[in-house]
């Protein structure tokens, strides 16, 4: 017996085609490498001294042989075959299912009553009902201030649908009921969509396996606690994931051959483009690079998807700051978020290197930001102290020179660059942050000083703490890091269902799997610009990975 399992180990880990164990293997030592360089960056900087290379040496030789055991153990479990055939033609009681996912909820609405926010959304709301958002906020003393209706540093659609609810609180006299209300719709929208969705694909697997995968992710939506803690949030975030879960159901739809048009109508995929793109600054790019991506496939359908994706960059390009803005009072936002990376570049030049900056080239910073400002306020990560000094009033000269500037110092100092990018976003790349969640409403002037907790705030405060508790926990913290969803699970996915078909012969001409899996990595792209390490701005990640695993490994049948 224990001959015929050491026989199977070897089976999985060894055998099975030597060019698939070179394949693994290259695979593994790739993640082990990315994994332990950003490991260093947040934790070391990117300084290598002797006890530091020991040490991260080790690891990576660690990290290796559990990607390689990893990636051996998934490959093995997809190539089983299932023991019986299954049904395609079963119904799911939808409505049940779902109804059972949102009381599963539930428990999560009733501590934390009426729900939790942030500070973005508070302040997305009180702009709105003060009529009044003051640009810019940061550092610069003296410089002038706009002040206009709303501020588009926060996408103003979301704006709009938060403040619609609590405005119905207001009508009816309690500002706090209409924030409920408002809970109580996003948490009854997630469950219909994501159990939805689960059980379309549960119906359509052609396996037991495929099934059980299923089951499997729809235990984690249901009980996973940020999942819930996240769908009891007003946050723009929160928001946006829900309908990049639909954007890439629409897509699955599509491209595996359920439907001729995505998702049943073109006007259904334009309007889940234009949602994406609308509810957060950098969903126009997941839209506009995933459109490039289906056009390579020739598909007989590619001019719609192209008239689609080229619909939206007209509205959120065109219509929305030359029309709209201009039409409501809306500020366009500063190019202080766009360009967020390069000042915290610029940032960590002058606190490394001051001396390699000429009187010239200090100029050309402080025509853009605060020169004295970002040398005293810099820090290693968050943007925000640099960025924040951005001058509003600098020209398009001034910033032209400030870029060559950047792009000159690039190339002599790339080191400092990558310490200052990846100091901020390593962990988005590596171990070491559990997700965070939010436990409070933030306590404010304006509207949100009548919106507070319903139920007593010491059930919250022991509920997030038990939580925090529970993300430190020796083998169970594992599946509370963001880079097992964040990173970890697209880059498995890519690896398995695209690379390694393609490396061992077995390509699909067509590559339907890349296409589901291109808007998590166009996500993936914008962590690395992320202002903080904070788990909200990998949220579609979240939200979306264990469905893309439900996608892909569950053995679609097409109809």
């Amino acid at each position: 017996m224990k001959l015929e399992r050491l026989a199977g180990l070897k089976k999985i880990f060894f055998v099975k085609g030597e060019k698939a164990v070179v394949f693994d293997a290259a695979f593994s030592v790739i993640m082990a490498f990315f994994t332990v360089f950003n490991q260093n960056a947040v934790e070391d900087h990117l300084f290598f001294g002797r006890f530091n290379m020991s040490r991260d040496t080790g690891l990576f030789i660690v990290y290796t042989i559990l990607f390689y055991i990893a990636v051996r153990v998934i490959v093995a479990i997809l190539n089983a075959r299932s023991k019986e055939e299954v049904c395609l033609e079963k119904r799911l009681p939808r409505l049940k299912l779902a109804i059972l996912m949102f009381l599963a909820w539930l428990p999560y609405l009733l501590i934390f009553l009426p729900g939790v926010a942030n500070y973005d959304t508070v302040n997305q709301v009180n702009d709105f009902f003060d009529g009044v958002g003051p640009v810019p906020f940061g550092f610069v003393k003296g410089q002038e201030t706009v002040n206009v209706f709303l501020n588009a540093h926060h996408p103003i659609v979301p704006t709009f649908i938060f403040s619609f609810f609590i405005w119905q609180g207001k009508v009816i006299g309690n500002e706090s009921l209409g924030f409920l209300l408002y809970i109580v719709c996003q948490m009854a929208v997630g469950a219909l969509l994501i159990s939805g969705i689960l059980c379309d694909l549960y119906e359509k697997a052609g396996s037991t396996r495929g099934r059980t995968i299923v089951k499997i992710v729809r235990f984690f939506y249901m009980f996973m606690p940020f999942i819930p803690m996240y769908m009891i949030c007003m946050l723009k975030n929160t928001l946006h994931s829900l309908i990049f879960i639909l954007f890439i159901y629409v897509l699955y739809r599509y491209f595996l051959g359920r439907d001729e048009t995505p998702a049943g109508s073109w006007v259904v995929f334009f309007l889940t483009e234009a949602m994406l793109s609308l509810t957060l600054n950098t969903g126009i790019f997941v839209v506009v690079f995933t459109g490039i991506g289906i056009l390579f496939l020739k598909d007989k359908n590619r001019v719609k998807f192209l008239a689609a994706m080229l619909g939206c960059v007209i509205l959120w390009f065109v219509i929305f700051p030359k029309v709209i803005y201009p039409t409501i009072n809306v500020y366009p936002g500063g190019k202080q978020e766009l360009y967020g990376t390069l000042f915290q570049q610029t940032g960590r030049l002058i606190r490394d290197n001051e001396e390699a900056l000429s009187e010239e080239d200090k100029e050309i910073i402080d025509a853009i930001l605060d020169y004295d400002t970002v040398k005293k306020a810099f820090t290693f990560n968050v943007t925000d102290p640099v960025k924040d000094t951005f001058k509003m009033n600098s020209t398009d000269e001034e910033l032209n020179e400030y870029l060559k500037m950047w792009f000159r110092q690039g190339l002599k100092h790339p080191i400092i660059y990558l310490r200052a990018t990846f100091s901020i976003c390593g962990y988005f790349f590596s171990p070491g942050a559990g997700i965070q969640i939010f436990s409070d409403i933030p306590k404010s002037d304006g509207i949100f000083a009548k919106i507070h907790n319903i139920a007593p705030s010491r059930f919250g405060e022991k509920a997030a703490d038990l939580y925090f508790k529970i993300t430190i926990m020796p083998v169970i913290k594992w599946i509370f890091q963001t880079v097992l969803y964040a990173f970890w699970i697209p880059a498995y996915l890519y690896y398995i269902f695209v690379r390694r078909k393609k490396a061992l012969g077995k390509k699909d001409e067509k590559a339907h799997e890349l296409i589901i899996l291109l808007p998590l990595f166009v996500s993936v792209l914008f962590l690395v610009v992320s202002p903080m390490n904070y788990s909200r701005y990998a949220l579609c990640l979240i939200f979306s990975s264990p469905l893309a695993i439900a996608m892909l490994c569950s053995d679609y049948k097409k109809s």
